[in-house]
């Protein structure tokens, strides 16, 4: 158990650190912060502080940053939250609204609005589809004599793509009359409809290009695309000074796949808010990093807001923000239905 005095001065490290991006000493927090206690004693408390694992020494450096365990400590029990006050609400608000086109317009604009409200890298992902896709319609185009492009029209407007191979050279126009055909009887199929319909089918073209599609509708279950912005932002701050940490942290950025770095928000309910920091990370490649995560939408199909950043974030102000923009997009869905 931290005392009161520990708990007031890692408080002030974490947000000294934050600020500032320089370890902190404790001449640094008497000048800085008005402590009605001696210099001394702010350095005998930091040693405490340092011995149970709460902040850390660097070896080229007579300051102290936090560890892992200080920024535990400091979201959970130290930290104050910087609200998202009324007229910030109503910017964020408004430029949702003043998009035109459909939920992948707002997801989009989401990102680009959360990163940047907290200068790290925003991302969004789509709801997940969890009830059993269908077919609006397909198309077939024609590639060379024996490939055909299938271009699959999902009930959500979305599309799926895949090469078809064709037993039986087909022009474009014959192409068209094939799609016409299974168009017929595949609009509003699920994956087992058109898995169905493909054995009834005596054309093996036709029994091929529908067993396609089916595989497609089934593909487009718990499909989730990802919307990312702010990574500029992110590699401006002072951690990626040296030209070969930028290209480090874009480089696991880019390879890392961000649903597993989700992952963390799984089980987490719409409303909840997720703060995974450091090396409470699945990979050990994103143990600098931390990831603010909350869901949106139903239980079942719910997609997510995050925010992915250096440990050295400014969680009081990143937390609230991933939570009321998560709540936001809880709604639009709720007004789209």
């Amino acid at each position: 158990m931290l005392t009161e005095r520990r708990a007031t001065i890692l408080g002030l490290v974490v947000r000294e650190y934050v600020q500032t991006a320089e370890p902190v000493s404790s001449k640094a927090l008497v000048d800085r912060r008005g402590l009605d206690v001696s210099s001394a004693t702010v350095r005998n408390e930091m040693a405490r502080l340092e011995d149970e694992g709460y902040i850390t020494h660097p070896h080229t450096s007579a300051g102290r940053i936090p560890s892992d365990l200080g920024y535990r400590t400091y979201v959970q029990s130290l930290m104050a939250e910087e609200p998202v006050g009324a007229e910030e609400q109503r910017t964020i608000t408004h430029q949702l609204h003043q998009v035109g086109g459909g939920l992948e317009d707002w997801l989009s604009l989401t990102a680009t609005i959360l990163a940047g409200a907290v200068g790290n890298v925003a991302v969004v992902t789509r709801p997940r589809t969890v009830t059993a896709g269908r077919l609006r319609h397909l198309q077939l185009v024609e590639l060379n004599a024996d490939t055909a492009l299938l271009v699959a029209v999902m009930d959500d407007g979305r599309l799926r793509q895949r090469l078809v191979p064709l037993r039986t050279p087909a022009t474009q126009a014959e192409l068209q009359e094939r799609a016409a055909r299974l168009n017929a009887r595949l609009a509003a199929a699920d994956g087992p409809g058109a898995r169905a319909l493909a054995a009834d089918l005596v054309d093996v073209d036709d029994a091929s290009t529908a067993r396609a599609a089916a595989e497609l509708i089934e593909e487009h279950r718990g499909a989730e695309e990802t919307y990312l912005d702010g990574l500029s932002r992110a590699l401006r701050q002072p951690e990626f000074a040296d030209p070969d940490r930028m290209l480090d942290a874009v480089a696991r950025l880019q390879t890392y796949r961000l649903r597993t770095l989700l992952e963390g928000a799984a089980d987490a309910l719409p409303g909840e808010t997720r703060v995974v920091i450091g090396s409470e990370m699945a990979a050990d490649e994103m143990q600098d990093w931390s990831v603010v995560i909350a869901r949106y939408g139903d239980p079942e199909s719910a997609g997510t807001v995050a925010v992915v950043g250096p440990t050295r974030m400014a969680y009081e102000r990143t937390i609230p923000r991933v939570r009321y923009i998560a709540s936001l997009m809880g709604q639009l869905l709720r007004d789209m239905r």
